[in-house]
């Protein structure tokens, strides 16, 4: 991937946006408490995009285009409280075209991994492994953690659950890491439970627990411990 020289307020204006993705995969996990603000969530993203935007006439048509697949992925509530349903066919074309645009400014990566994002949610995951290997392998640190963790949704959705959770692990494993380990840890853990491996989940969740005690999903691990435990003393 060819380099660019940026400067320092460039390479904030980029982590910004690469953060998103981080509260992005925080969100999966906590959507019923936060969906009542997901149109503002959406609109920080927007912003944080429009800022990097300004750099130059590309990646401003780069950034217009991923905005607009954003926005077909992520459909906003309307005035009546309803959220539409994602336009995946529709976000798919957008973010290749904000790839196309962005070549190898930041904002490309970014729309390269939520294009593989929208192959995965159309059934086409086994698409978007070659880019998402290369976005692992030369994407920013951000970009990368949030590749690892495409491909494990891949390998799960294959029926490689070992790989899956090879992946999970690695990112649960890596210390002072782009992507928090008890989040990675509780993604383990849920895959481990629907492959039927309750005792093995468990086993994770307590890892999760006795590392991240007060870590923002220490709450969930605890929710799911006591479900655990409940169901296996069930007759």
């Amino acid at each position: 991937m060819a380099t660019a020289k940026i400067s320092k307020k460039d390479m904030q204006q980029d982590d910004f946006i690469e953060g998103v993705f981080d509260f992005g995969e925080w969100l999966e996990f906590h959507w019923r408490s936060v969906a009542i603000v997901l149109g503002s969530v959406v609109a920080l993203i927007l912003a944080g995009i429009g800022w990097n935007g300004m750099r130059e006439r590309s990646a401003e048509e780069a950034n217009r285009l991923l905005a607009s697949g954003i926005e077909a992925y992520f459909p906003a509530a309307g005035a009546d409280g309803q959220t539409p349903a994602p336009r995946y066919t529709e976000a798919l074309a957008l973010f290749e075209q904000a790839a196309d645009k962005a070549g190898s400014q930041g904002v490309g990566d970014i729309a390269r991994l939520f294009h593989a994002r929208a192959l995965i949610a159309l059934s086409r995951g086994a698409e978007a492994v070659p880019a998402l290997e290369a976005l692992v392998k030369g994407g920013g640190e951000s970009i990368a953690a949030e590749s690892k963790i495409a491909l494990a949704h891949i390998a799960e959705d294959a029926g490689d659950f070992e790989r899956a959770a090879a992946l999970l692990q690695g990112i649960a494993s890596t210390e002072k890491g782009a992507y928090p380990q008890d989040g990675a840890l509780l993604m383990l853990a849920g895959l481990r439970e629907r492959q039927g491996k309750k005792d093995e989940a468990k086993r994770v969740y307590d890892d999760l627990l006795a590392r991240f005690p007060q870590g923002a999903f220490a709450a969930d691990a605890r929710q799911r411990v006591t479900e655990l435990t409940g169901a296996a003393r069930q007759p």
